[in-house]
Protein backbone atom coordinates (compact mmCIF):
# COMPACT_ATOMS: atom_id res chain seq x y z
CA UNK A 1 0.00 0.00 0.00
CA UNK A 2 2.84 2.38 0.82
CA UNK A 3 4.49 1.98 -2.55
CA UNK A 4 1.18 2.50 -4.32
CA UNK A 5 0.64 5.79 -2.50
CA UNK A 6 4.17 6.92 -3.35
CA UNK A 7 3.74 5.99 -7.01
CA UNK A 8 0.46 7.86 -7.31
CA UNK A 9 1.93 10.89 -5.54
CA UNK A 10 4.97 10.85 -7.79
CA UNK A 11 2.93 10.66 -10.99
CA UNK A 12 0.57 13.41 -9.82
CA UNK A 13 3.45 15.73 -9.01
CA UNK A 14 5.12 15.05 -12.34
CA UNK A 15 1.93 15.81 -14.24
CA UNK A 16 1.48 19.05 -12.30
CA UNK A 17 4.67 20.41 -13.81
CA UNK A 18 3.95 19.51 -17.41
CA UNK A 19 2.38 22.88 -18.20
CA UNK A 20 5.55 24.74 -17.18
CA UNK A 21 7.76 22.54 -19.33
CA UNK A 22 5.45 23.05 -22.27
CA UNK A 23 5.65 26.82 -21.81
CA UNK A 24 9.42 26.72 -21.65
CA UNK A 25 9.50 24.59 -24.78
CA UNK A 26 7.30 27.11 -26.57
CA UNK A 27 9.54 29.95 -25.40
CA UNK A 28 12.60 28.05 -26.62
CA UNK A 29 10.95 27.71 -30.01
CA UNK A 30 10.43 31.49 -30.16
CA UNK A 31 14.10 32.07 -29.42
CA UNK A 32 15.13 29.61 -32.11
CA UNK A 33 12.88 31.30 -34.66
CA UNK A 34 14.61 34.63 -34.50
CA UNK A 35 15.22 35.98 -31.04
CA UNK A 36 18.19 33.87 -29.98
CA UNK A 37 18.92 31.18 -32.59
CA UNK A 38 21.89 29.68 -30.74
CA UNK A 39 20.23 29.05 -27.36
CA UNK A 40 20.99 25.57 -26.04
CA UNK A 41 18.01 23.28 -25.62
CA UNK A 42 18.97 21.99 -22.18
CA UNK A 43 20.28 24.85 -20.15
CA UNK A 44 18.46 27.88 -21.50
CA UNK A 45 14.94 27.06 -20.33
CA UNK A 46 15.98 25.79 -16.92
CA UNK A 47 19.08 27.69 -15.94
CA UNK A 48 18.42 30.08 -13.09
CA UNK A 49 21.43 31.95 -11.77
CA UNK A 50 22.72 35.43 -11.55
CA UNK A 51 24.45 35.20 -14.93
CA UNK A 52 23.34 36.19 -18.43
CA UNK A 53 21.41 32.91 -18.72
CA UNK A 54 19.52 33.92 -15.61
CA UNK A 55 18.10 36.92 -17.38
CA UNK A 56 16.49 34.69 -20.00
CA UNK A 57 14.97 32.46 -17.33
CA UNK A 58 13.66 35.33 -15.25
CA UNK A 59 12.09 37.11 -18.22
CA UNK A 60 10.47 33.95 -19.51
CA UNK A 61 7.31 34.06 -17.35
CA UNK A 62 6.41 37.51 -18.65
CA UNK A 63 6.50 36.18 -22.23
CA UNK A 64 4.67 32.96 -21.48
CA UNK A 65 1.10 34.33 -21.51
CA UNK A 66 1.60 35.50 -25.09
CA UNK A 67 2.59 32.05 -26.33
CA UNK A 68 0.35 29.77 -24.32
CA UNK A 69 -2.84 30.32 -26.27
CA UNK A 70 -1.15 29.78 -29.64
CA UNK A 71 1.19 27.00 -28.53
CA UNK A 72 0.76 23.24 -28.80
CA UNK A 73 -2.14 21.47 -27.15
CA UNK A 74 -1.96 19.65 -23.82
CA UNK A 75 -1.06 16.23 -25.26
CA UNK A 76 1.77 17.71 -27.32
CA UNK A 77 3.13 19.65 -24.33
CA UNK A 78 2.98 16.53 -22.19
CA UNK A 79 4.85 14.57 -24.86
CA UNK A 80 7.53 17.25 -25.01
CA UNK A 81 7.76 17.20 -21.23
CA UNK A 82 8.24 13.42 -21.21
CA UNK A 83 11.04 13.65 -23.76
CA UNK A 84 12.91 16.24 -21.71
CA UNK A 85 15.26 14.42 -19.26
CA UNK A 86 13.21 11.27 -19.61
CA UNK A 87 15.98 9.07 -18.25
CA UNK A 88 16.10 11.12 -15.04
CA UNK A 89 12.34 10.89 -14.62
CA UNK A 90 12.20 7.15 -15.24
CA UNK A 91 15.06 6.63 -12.85
CA UNK A 92 13.34 8.71 -10.18
CA UNK A 93 10.16 6.68 -10.61
CA UNK A 94 12.07 3.39 -10.26
CA UNK A 95 13.92 4.73 -7.24
CA UNK A 96 10.68 5.74 -5.51
CA UNK A 97 9.17 2.33 -6.23
CA UNK A 98 12.25 0.63 -4.79
CA UNK A 99 12.13 2.82 -1.70
CA UNK A 100 8.48 1.97 -1.22
CA UNK A 101 9.16 -1.75 -1.40
CA UNK A 102 12.10 -1.45 0.94
CA UNK A 103 10.12 0.50 3.50
CA UNK A 104 7.22 -1.94 3.26
CA UNK A 105 9.56 -4.89 3.78
CA UNK A 106 11.26 -3.17 6.71
CA UNK A 107 7.92 -2.40 8.32
CA UNK A 108 6.63 -5.93 7.80
CA UNK A 109 9.67 -7.41 9.54
CA UNK A 110 9.69 -4.78 12.32
CA UNK A 111 13.18 -3.57 11.40
CA UNK A 112 12.02 -0.05 12.14
CA UNK A 113 9.79 0.98 15.05
CA UNK A 114 6.99 3.56 14.91
CA UNK A 115 9.25 6.47 15.81
CA UNK A 116 11.85 5.35 13.30
CA UNK A 117 9.27 4.95 10.56
CA UNK A 118 7.95 8.48 10.90
CA UNK A 119 11.43 9.91 11.40
CA UNK A 120 12.67 8.08 8.30
CA UNK A 121 9.79 9.45 6.23
CA UNK A 122 10.27 13.02 7.45
CA UNK A 123 14.06 12.96 7.03
CA UNK A 124 13.84 11.36 3.59
CA UNK A 125 11.28 13.94 2.49
CA UNK A 126 13.36 16.84 3.77
CA UNK A 127 16.46 15.51 2.02
CA UNK A 128 14.58 15.18 -1.26
CA UNK A 129 13.30 18.74 -0.82
CA UNK A 130 16.81 20.06 -0.21
CA UNK A 131 18.11 18.13 -3.20
CA UNK A 132 15.32 19.58 -5.32
CA UNK A 133 16.14 23.11 -4.21
CA UNK A 134 19.83 22.56 -4.98
CA UNK A 135 18.91 21.16 -8.38
CA UNK A 136 16.72 24.19 -9.11
CA UNK A 137 19.79 26.42 -8.88
CA UNK A 138 20.82 25.04 -12.24
CA UNK A 139 17.75 23.28 -13.65
CA UNK A 140 14.62 24.86 -12.28
CA UNK A 141 12.10 22.51 -13.90
CA UNK A 142 13.92 19.35 -12.80
CA UNK A 143 14.49 20.57 -9.28
CA UNK A 144 10.82 21.56 -8.88
CA UNK A 145 9.82 17.93 -9.41
CA UNK A 146 12.04 16.73 -6.56
CA UNK A 147 11.09 19.64 -4.32
CA UNK A 148 7.34 18.98 -4.69
CA UNK A 149 7.94 15.24 -4.26
CA UNK A 150 9.90 15.75 -1.04
CA UNK A 151 7.22 18.08 0.32
CA UNK A 152 4.57 15.47 -0.32
CA UNK A 153 6.64 12.74 1.33
CA UNK A 154 7.22 14.87 4.42
CA UNK A 155 3.59 15.92 4.83
CA UNK A 156 2.35 12.37 4.34
CA UNK A 157 4.81 11.16 6.97
CA UNK A 158 3.51 13.75 9.42
CA UNK A 159 -0.04 12.75 8.50
CA UNK A 160 0.77 9.09 9.21
CA UNK A 161 2.43 10.00 12.51
CA UNK A 162 -0.67 11.93 13.55
CA UNK A 163 -3.32 9.42 12.44
CA UNK A 164 -1.61 6.07 13.13
CA UNK A 165 0.64 6.73 16.11
CA UNK A 166 -0.70 10.01 17.53
CA UNK A 167 2.77 11.57 17.63
CA UNK A 168 1.65 15.14 16.89
CA UNK A 169 -1.06 17.43 18.15
CA UNK A 170 -3.27 19.01 15.45
CA UNK A 171 -1.57 22.37 15.99
CA UNK A 172 1.93 20.85 15.73
CA UNK A 173 1.00 18.94 12.57
CA UNK A 174 -0.41 22.07 10.96
CA UNK A 175 2.67 24.03 12.01
CA UNK A 176 5.09 21.55 10.44
CA UNK A 177 3.03 21.37 7.26
CA UNK A 178 2.98 25.18 7.13
CA UNK A 179 6.78 25.31 7.23
CA UNK A 180 6.98 22.80 4.39
CA UNK A 181 4.46 24.66 2.25
CA UNK A 182 6.22 27.95 2.98
CA UNK A 183 9.53 26.53 1.76
CA UNK A 184 7.88 25.28 -1.44
CA UNK A 185 6.27 28.69 -2.01
CA UNK A 186 9.57 30.46 -1.35
CA UNK A 187 11.28 28.29 -3.95
CA UNK A 188 8.47 28.96 -6.42
CA UNK A 189 8.81 32.74 -6.12
CA UNK A 190 12.59 32.54 -5.90
CA UNK A 191 12.78 30.74 -9.26
CA UNK A 192 9.63 32.26 -10.75
CA UNK A 193 7.75 28.98 -11.24
CA UNK A 194 4.01 29.54 -11.04
CA UNK A 195 3.16 25.82 -11.18
CA UNK A 196 5.26 25.24 -8.06
CA UNK A 197 3.58 28.21 -6.39
CA UNK A 198 0.20 26.59 -7.00
CA UNK A 199 1.47 23.38 -5.41
CA UNK A 200 2.75 25.33 -2.41
CA UNK A 201 -0.59 27.09 -2.01
CA UNK A 202 -2.50 23.80 -2.16
CA UNK A 203 -0.17 22.23 0.42
CA UNK A 204 -0.60 25.20 2.74
CA UNK A 205 -4.38 25.20 2.60
CA UNK A 206 -4.69 21.41 2.78
CA UNK A 207 -2.48 21.21 5.87
CA UNK A 208 -5.37 21.61 8.40
CA UNK A 209 -7.16 18.67 6.78
CA UNK A 210 -4.08 16.50 7.27
CA UNK A 211 -4.10 17.32 10.99
CA UNK A 212 -7.09 14.95 11.43
CA UNK A 213 -9.46 15.82 14.21
CA UNK A 214 -11.36 18.97 15.13
CA UNK A 215 -8.92 21.86 15.12
CA UNK A 216 -9.75 24.86 17.30
CA UNK A 217 -11.79 27.23 15.14
CA UNK A 218 -9.89 30.35 16.22
CA UNK A 219 -6.57 28.63 15.51
CA UNK A 220 -7.84 27.31 12.16
CA UNK A 221 -9.01 30.67 10.83
CA UNK A 222 -6.01 32.47 12.26
CA UNK A 223 -3.88 30.04 10.28
CA UNK A 224 -6.00 30.60 7.15
CA UNK A 225 -5.67 34.36 7.61
CA UNK A 226 -1.88 34.05 7.86
CA UNK A 227 -1.78 31.92 4.70
CA UNK A 228 -4.03 34.41 2.93
CA UNK A 229 -1.88 37.40 3.87
CA UNK A 230 1.24 35.57 2.71
CA UNK A 231 -0.48 34.72 -0.57
CA UNK A 232 -1.50 38.34 -1.08
CA UNK A 233 2.05 39.56 -0.51
CA UNK A 234 3.67 37.04 -2.82
CA UNK A 235 0.97 37.45 -5.46
CA UNK A 236 1.49 41.21 -5.37
CA UNK A 237 5.23 40.78 -5.87
CA UNK A 238 4.96 38.17 -8.62
CA UNK A 239 1.83 39.37 -10.41
CA UNK A 240 0.13 35.95 -10.14
CA UNK A 241 -3.14 37.46 -9.00
CA UNK A 242 -5.23 34.39 -9.76
CA UNK A 243 -3.66 32.87 -6.62
CA UNK A 244 -5.65 35.45 -4.62
CA UNK A 245 -8.92 34.21 -6.07
CA UNK A 246 -7.84 30.64 -5.33
CA UNK A 247 -7.14 31.56 -1.70
CA UNK A 248 -10.66 32.99 -1.32
CA UNK A 249 -12.07 29.75 -2.72
CA UNK A 250 -10.12 27.75 -0.10
CA UNK A 251 -11.33 29.99 2.72
CA UNK A 252 -14.91 29.62 1.49
CA UNK A 253 -14.62 25.83 1.46
CA UNK A 254 -13.42 25.86 5.07
CA UNK A 255 -16.39 28.11 5.92
CA UNK A 256 -19.06 25.78 4.58
CA UNK A 257 -19.40 23.59 7.72
CA UNK A 258 -19.96 26.71 9.82
CA UNK A 259 -22.39 28.26 7.33
CA UNK A 260 -24.62 25.22 7.06
CA UNK A 261 -24.44 24.06 10.67
CA UNK A 262 -27.90 23.68 12.21
CA UNK A 263 -28.93 26.75 14.18
CA UNK A 264 -29.26 26.01 17.87
CA UNK A 265 -27.54 22.61 17.66
CA UNK A 266 -24.81 21.62 20.08
CA UNK A 267 -22.23 20.88 17.37
CA UNK A 268 -18.93 22.71 17.54
CA UNK A 269 -19.46 24.30 14.11
CA UNK A 270 -22.72 25.88 15.21
CA UNK A 271 -21.24 27.04 18.51
CA UNK A 272 -18.12 28.55 16.93
CA UNK A 273 -19.88 30.10 13.90
CA UNK A 274 -20.53 33.51 15.60
CA UNK A 275 -16.84 33.71 16.53
CA UNK A 276 -15.71 32.81 13.01
CA UNK A 277 -18.09 35.46 11.64
CA UNK A 278 -15.62 38.09 12.86
CA UNK A 279 -12.90 36.39 10.81
CA UNK A 280 -15.24 36.51 7.80
CA UNK A 281 -15.47 40.29 8.13
CA UNK A 282 -11.67 40.50 8.30
CA UNK A 283 -11.26 38.28 5.22
CA UNK A 284 -13.83 40.33 3.29
CA UNK A 285 -12.06 43.60 4.11
CA UNK A 286 -8.64 42.15 3.27
CA UNK A 287 -9.78 40.94 -0.15
CA UNK A 288 -11.57 44.23 -0.82
CA UNK A 289 -8.49 46.28 0.02
CA UNK A 290 -6.34 43.95 -2.06
CA UNK A 291 -8.50 44.49 -5.11
CA UNK A 292 -8.59 48.23 -4.54
CA UNK A 293 -4.79 48.36 -4.20
CA UNK A 294 -4.42 46.55 -7.51
CA UNK A 295 -6.74 49.04 -9.20
CA UNK A 296 -5.32 52.19 -7.64
CA UNK A 297 -1.59 51.42 -7.58
CA UNK A 298 -1.10 48.99 -10.44
CA UNK A 299 -3.92 49.95 -12.77
CA UNK A 300 -6.11 47.45 -14.58
CA UNK A 301 -4.96 45.99 -17.87
CA UNK A 302 -6.94 42.77 -17.70
CA UNK A 303 -9.41 43.13 -14.86
CA UNK A 304 -10.87 39.62 -14.90
CA UNK A 305 -9.21 38.56 -11.65
CA UNK A 306 -10.27 41.75 -9.86
CA UNK A 307 -13.85 41.40 -11.11
CA UNK A 308 -14.07 37.76 -10.09
CA UNK A 309 -12.49 38.55 -6.73
CA UNK A 310 -15.04 41.31 -6.06
CA UNK A 311 -18.03 39.12 -6.93
CA UNK A 312 -16.78 36.09 -4.95
CA UNK A 313 -15.90 38.28 -2.00
CA UNK A 314 -19.40 39.77 -1.99
CA UNK A 315 -21.00 36.32 -2.19
CA UNK A 316 -18.73 35.04 0.61
CA UNK A 317 -19.69 37.93 2.87
CA UNK A 318 -23.39 37.74 2.01
CA UNK A 319 -23.54 34.05 2.96
CA UNK A 320 -21.89 34.68 6.33
CA UNK A 321 -24.29 37.52 7.17
CA UNK A 322 -27.35 35.62 5.98
CA UNK A 323 -26.54 32.30 7.64
CA UNK A 324 -24.76 33.29 10.85
CA UNK A 325 -25.37 36.88 11.92
CA UNK A 326 -28.45 37.72 14.05
CA UNK A 327 -31.48 38.38 11.88
CA UNK A 328 -32.25 41.69 13.55
CA UNK A 329 -28.86 42.99 12.42
CA UNK A 330 -29.19 41.98 8.77
CA UNK A 331 -30.41 45.35 7.57
CA UNK A 332 -27.65 47.22 9.37
CA UNK A 333 -24.91 44.86 8.20
CA UNK A 334 -26.08 44.80 4.58
CA UNK A 335 -26.31 48.59 4.53
CA UNK A 336 -22.87 49.05 6.06
CA UNK A 337 -21.20 46.75 3.56
CA UNK A 338 -23.16 48.33 0.71
CA UNK A 339 -21.58 51.66 1.64
CA UNK A 340 -18.12 50.06 1.82
CA UNK A 341 -18.41 48.50 -1.64
CA UNK A 342 -20.01 51.63 -3.09
CA UNK A 343 -17.05 53.71 -1.92
CA UNK A 344 -14.75 51.07 -3.37
CA UNK A 345 -16.61 51.26 -6.67
CA UNK A 346 -16.22 55.04 -6.83
CA UNK A 347 -12.51 54.89 -5.96
CA UNK A 348 -11.94 52.14 -8.54
CA UNK A 349 -13.51 54.21 -11.28
CA UNK A 350 -11.74 57.44 -10.38
CA UNK A 351 -8.37 55.71 -10.08
CA UNK A 352 -8.51 53.51 -13.16
CA UNK A 353 -10.97 55.41 -15.37
CA UNK A 354 -12.15 51.99 -16.51
CA UNK A 355 -15.75 50.85 -16.09
CA UNK A 356 -15.08 47.18 -15.28
CA UNK A 357 -13.96 47.62 -11.63
CA UNK A 358 -16.70 50.19 -11.13
CA UNK A 359 -19.32 47.72 -12.26
CA UNK A 360 -17.85 44.85 -10.24
CA UNK A 361 -17.76 46.63 -6.89
CA UNK A 362 -20.90 48.59 -7.72
CA UNK A 363 -22.83 45.40 -8.45
CA UNK A 364 -21.85 44.00 -5.06
CA UNK A 365 -22.96 47.25 -3.42
CA UNK A 366 -26.29 47.09 -5.24
CA UNK A 367 -26.77 43.48 -4.15
CA UNK A 368 -26.22 44.47 -0.52
CA UNK A 369 -28.64 47.38 -0.86
CA UNK A 370 -31.23 45.01 -2.29
CA UNK A 371 -30.61 42.55 0.53
CA UNK A 372 -30.96 45.29 3.14
CA UNK A 373 -34.19 46.45 1.53
CA UNK A 374 -35.61 42.92 1.44
CA UNK A 375 -34.62 42.36 5.07
CA UNK A 376 -36.52 45.45 6.17
CA UNK A 377 -39.50 45.62 3.80
CA UNK A 378 -41.96 43.31 2.09
CA UNK A 379 -44.89 43.31 -0.30
CA UNK A 380 -45.86 46.55 -2.01
CA UNK A 381 -43.39 48.60 0.04
CA UNK A 382 -40.55 46.40 -1.15
CA UNK A 383 -41.61 46.80 -4.79
CA UNK A 384 -41.69 50.60 -4.43
CA UNK A 385 -38.28 50.62 -2.74
CA UNK A 386 -36.72 48.48 -5.50
CA UNK A 387 -38.26 50.76 -8.13
CA UNK A 388 -36.75 53.88 -6.59
CA UNK A 389 -33.37 52.16 -6.18
CA UNK A 390 -33.35 51.09 -9.83
CA UNK A 391 -34.11 54.65 -10.95
CA UNK A 392 -31.41 56.10 -8.70
CA UNK A 393 -28.95 53.58 -10.10
CA UNK A 394 -29.58 54.78 -13.65
CA UNK A 395 -29.16 58.41 -12.57
CA UNK A 396 -25.96 57.60 -10.65
CA UNK A 397 -24.36 55.82 -13.60
CA UNK A 398 -25.24 58.62 -16.00
CA UNK A 399 -23.91 61.22 -13.57
CA UNK A 400 -20.69 59.46 -12.57
CA UNK A 401 -19.59 57.64 -15.71
CA UNK A 402 -21.33 59.61 -18.49
CA UNK A 403 -21.56 56.27 -20.32
CA UNK A 404 -24.94 55.93 -22.02
CA UNK A 405 -24.49 52.25 -22.84
CA UNK A 406 -23.77 51.37 -19.23
CA UNK A 407 -26.80 53.32 -18.03
CA UNK A 408 -28.96 51.53 -20.59
CA UNK A 409 -27.69 48.17 -19.35
CA UNK A 410 -28.60 49.15 -15.79
CA UNK A 411 -32.25 49.28 -16.89
CA UNK A 412 -32.18 45.49 -16.53
CA UNK A 413 -32.35 46.01 -12.76
CA UNK A 414 -36.00 47.02 -13.27
CA UNK A 415 -36.72 43.34 -13.86
CA UNK A 416 -37.01 42.81 -10.10
CA UNK A 417 -39.67 45.48 -9.39
CA UNK A 418 -41.50 44.49 -12.58
CA UNK A 419 -41.69 40.90 -11.34
CA UNK A 420 -42.94 42.10 -7.96
CA UNK A 421 -45.57 44.29 -9.62
CA UNK A 422 -47.48 41.36 -11.11
CA UNK A 423 -49.17 40.66 -7.81
CA UNK A 424 -50.10 44.34 -7.47
CA UNK A 425 -51.62 44.28 -10.95
CA UNK A 426 -53.73 41.27 -10.03
CA UNK A 427 -54.95 42.83 -6.78
CA UNK A 428 -55.60 46.26 -8.31
CA UNK A 429 -57.75 44.71 -11.02
CA UNK A 430 -60.22 43.65 -8.31
CA UNK A 431 -59.75 46.64 -6.02
CA UNK A 432 -62.59 48.90 -4.92
CA UNK A 433 -60.44 51.99 -4.27
CA UNK A 434 -58.64 53.97 -6.94
CA UNK A 435 -55.81 55.24 -4.77
CA UNK A 436 -54.83 52.03 -3.03
CA UNK A 437 -51.41 50.66 -2.14
CA UNK A 438 -51.29 48.74 -5.40
CA UNK A 439 -52.04 51.93 -7.35
CA UNK A 440 -48.92 53.60 -6.01
CA UNK A 441 -46.79 50.52 -6.78
CA UNK A 442 -47.88 50.58 -10.41
CA UNK A 443 -47.83 54.36 -10.76
CA UNK A 444 -44.34 54.78 -9.31
CA UNK A 445 -43.01 51.93 -11.43
CA UNK A 446 -44.55 53.45 -14.57
CA UNK A 447 -43.08 56.86 -13.80
CA UNK A 448 -39.64 55.41 -13.00
CA UNK A 449 -39.52 53.44 -16.25
CA UNK A 450 -40.53 56.45 -18.33
CA UNK A 451 -38.14 58.84 -16.55
CA UNK A 452 -35.21 56.41 -16.74
CA UNK A 453 -35.84 55.72 -20.42
CA UNK A 454 -36.16 59.40 -21.26
CA UNK A 455 -32.97 60.31 -19.41
CA UNK A 456 -31.01 57.71 -21.34
CA UNK A 457 -32.65 58.68 -24.62
CA UNK A 458 -31.78 62.36 -24.11
CA UNK A 459 -28.21 61.47 -23.12
CA UNK A 460 -27.92 59.30 -26.23
CA UNK A 461 -29.02 62.12 -28.51
CA UNK A 462 -26.67 64.61 -26.85
CA UNK A 463 -23.65 62.31 -27.04
CA UNK A 464 -24.44 60.86 -30.45
CA UNK A 465 -24.06 57.33 -29.04
CA UNK A 466 -25.90 54.51 -30.75
CA UNK A 467 -24.93 51.61 -28.48
CA UNK A 468 -28.01 51.45 -26.25
CA UNK A 469 -30.09 49.33 -28.65
CA UNK A 470 -33.76 49.09 -27.79
CA UNK A 471 -33.44 49.08 -24.00
CA UNK A 472 -34.50 52.63 -23.27
CA UNK A 473 -37.43 52.70 -25.77
CA UNK A 474 -38.59 49.40 -24.28
CA UNK A 475 -38.49 50.93 -20.79
CA UNK A 476 -40.60 53.88 -21.92
CA UNK A 477 -43.14 51.62 -23.64
CA UNK A 478 -43.41 49.40 -20.55
CA UNK A 479 -44.01 52.51 -18.45
CA UNK A 480 -46.89 53.58 -20.69
CA UNK A 481 -48.34 50.06 -20.58
CA UNK A 482 -48.57 50.39 -16.81
CA UNK A 483 -50.26 53.77 -17.30
CA UNK A 484 -52.87 52.24 -19.62
CA UNK A 485 -53.50 49.43 -17.14
CA UNK A 486 -53.97 51.93 -14.30
CA UNK A 487 -56.44 53.95 -16.42
CA UNK A 488 -58.41 50.82 -17.35
CA UNK A 489 -58.62 49.60 -13.74
CA UNK A 490 -59.33 53.06 -12.28
CA UNK A 491 -62.20 53.79 -14.70
CA UNK A 492 -63.75 50.40 -14.00
CA UNK A 493 -63.42 51.05 -10.25
CA UNK A 494 -65.15 54.45 -10.63
CA UNK A 495 -67.95 52.91 -12.75
CA UNK A 496 -68.45 49.54 -11.04
CA UNK A 497 -72.06 49.13 -12.22
CA UNK A 498 -71.53 50.20 -15.83
CA UNK A 499 -68.81 48.05 -17.30
CA UNK A 500 -69.76 48.98 -20.89
CA UNK A 501 -69.43 52.69 -20.15
CA UNK A 502 -66.06 52.10 -18.44
CA UNK A 503 -64.84 50.18 -21.47
CA UNK A 504 -66.10 52.93 -23.80
CA UNK A 505 -64.27 55.62 -21.79
CA UNK A 506 -60.96 53.74 -21.62
CA UNK A 507 -60.96 52.73 -25.29
CA UNK A 508 -61.71 56.31 -26.25
CA UNK A 509 -58.77 57.51 -24.18
CA UNK A 510 -56.58 54.86 -25.81
CA UNK A 511 -57.72 55.91 -29.26
CA UNK A 512 -57.04 59.58 -28.67
CA UNK A 513 -53.60 58.80 -27.23
CA UNK A 514 -52.82 56.52 -30.16
CA UNK A 515 -53.86 59.15 -32.69
CA UNK A 516 -51.79 61.83 -30.98
CA UNK A 517 -48.71 59.60 -30.92
CA UNK A 518 -49.20 58.45 -34.51
CA UNK A 519 -49.61 61.90 -36.07
CA UNK A 520 -46.94 63.45 -33.87
CA UNK A 521 -44.52 60.85 -35.17
CA UNK A 522 -45.78 61.37 -38.71
CA UNK A 523 -45.33 65.15 -38.67
CA UNK A 524 -41.94 65.02 -36.89
CA UNK A 525 -40.64 62.00 -38.85
CA UNK A 526 -40.30 60.07 -35.57
CA UNK A 527 -40.76 56.48 -36.72
CA UNK A 528 -40.71 55.00 -33.22
CA UNK A 529 -43.49 57.25 -31.97
CA UNK A 530 -45.55 56.67 -35.11
CA UNK A 531 -45.23 52.90 -34.76
CA UNK A 532 -46.17 53.12 -31.08
CA UNK A 533 -49.32 55.09 -31.89
CA UNK A 534 -50.21 52.62 -34.62
CA UNK A 535 -49.75 49.75 -32.19
CA UNK A 536 -52.07 51.34 -29.65
CA UNK A 537 -54.75 51.90 -32.30
CA UNK A 538 -54.43 48.32 -33.51
CA UNK A 539 -54.94 47.15 -29.92
CA UNK A 540 -58.14 49.19 -29.64
CA UNK A 541 -59.55 47.87 -32.92
CA UNK A 542 -58.56 44.29 -32.12
CA UNK A 543 -60.22 44.45 -28.72
CA UNK A 544 -63.42 45.85 -30.24
CA UNK A 545 -63.62 43.16 -32.90
CA UNK A 546 -62.52 40.12 -30.89
CA UNK A 547 -63.52 40.85 -27.28
CA UNK A 548 -66.01 43.66 -26.73
CA UNK A 549 -68.26 42.71 -29.64
CA UNK A 550 -69.16 39.54 -27.72
CA UNK A 551 -69.37 40.92 -24.19
CA UNK A 552 -70.97 44.38 -24.44
CA UNK A 553 -74.66 45.15 -24.49
CA UNK A 554 -76.15 46.40 -27.75
CA UNK A 555 -76.31 50.02 -26.61
CA UNK A 556 -72.72 49.89 -25.47
CA UNK A 557 -71.63 48.43 -28.78
CA UNK A 558 -73.39 51.16 -30.74
CA UNK A 559 -71.94 54.00 -28.70
CA UNK A 560 -68.43 52.58 -28.57
CA UNK A 561 -68.20 51.60 -32.24
CA UNK A 562 -69.66 54.95 -33.34
CA UNK A 563 -67.27 56.98 -31.18
CA UNK A 564 -64.14 55.06 -32.13
CA UNK A 565 -65.15 54.99 -35.79
CA UNK A 566 -65.68 58.78 -35.87
CA UNK A 567 -62.31 59.38 -34.26
CA UNK A 568 -60.55 57.19 -36.78
CA UNK A 569 -62.40 58.67 -39.78
CA UNK A 570 -61.45 62.19 -38.68
CA UNK A 571 -57.85 61.36 -39.40
CA UNK A 572 -58.58 61.67 -43.11
CA UNK A 573 -58.53 65.47 -42.77
CA UNK A 574 -55.25 65.38 -40.89
CA UNK A 575 -53.73 63.14 -43.54
CA UNK A 576 -54.87 65.47 -46.31
CA UNK A 577 -53.44 68.43 -44.48
CA UNK A 578 -50.12 66.64 -44.16
CA UNK A 579 -50.10 65.68 -47.84
CA UNK A 580 -51.20 69.10 -49.24
CA UNK A 581 -47.79 70.81 -49.26
CA UNK A 582 -46.31 67.95 -51.21
CA UNK A 583 -48.92 68.42 -54.00
CA UNK A 584 -48.17 72.12 -54.32
CA UNK A 585 -44.53 71.43 -54.75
Amino acid sequence: MTELVLIVLFIALLISNRSLSGRLAALEGRFKNGIQPQVATQSAPNAVSYSAASAVSVVAPSVVPVTVSSGPDASTRFGEWLKEDWLMKVGALLFIIGCGWFVSYAFANNWIGPVGRITLGVVAGVLVMLFGFWRMLKYASQGAVFLALGAGMTMLSIFAGRTIYGFFTPAAAVGFDFLIASFVSFAAYRFNLKSLAVIGQILAFVAPLLAVGQTNSVFLFSYLLAITLATLIWAGLSGWRDLIVASLVFVTLYSLPYLFAAHGSSGIYSVDAPIVLNFAYIFAMVYLLTGMYAVVKRGVVTAQNELLLAVLNGAFLFLWILMVSPKELHTLLYSAWAIVFAVGSFIAFRASEKPDPFYAYGSVAIAFVAAATAAQLSGATLAIAYTIEALLLVVAILTLTKKVGSAASSLLFFIVPIALSFDSMRVYGYSQAVFSREFFVLFILAGALIIAGRLIGNAERESGATTTGHLWPTAVILGTVYIWYIIWSAVHIVLPHSADMATFVTLTIYTIAGLVAYFNGLFTSDTARRVYGMGLLIFVVARLLFVDVWTMELAGKVITFFAIGILLMSTAFLTKKKAAPAVGV
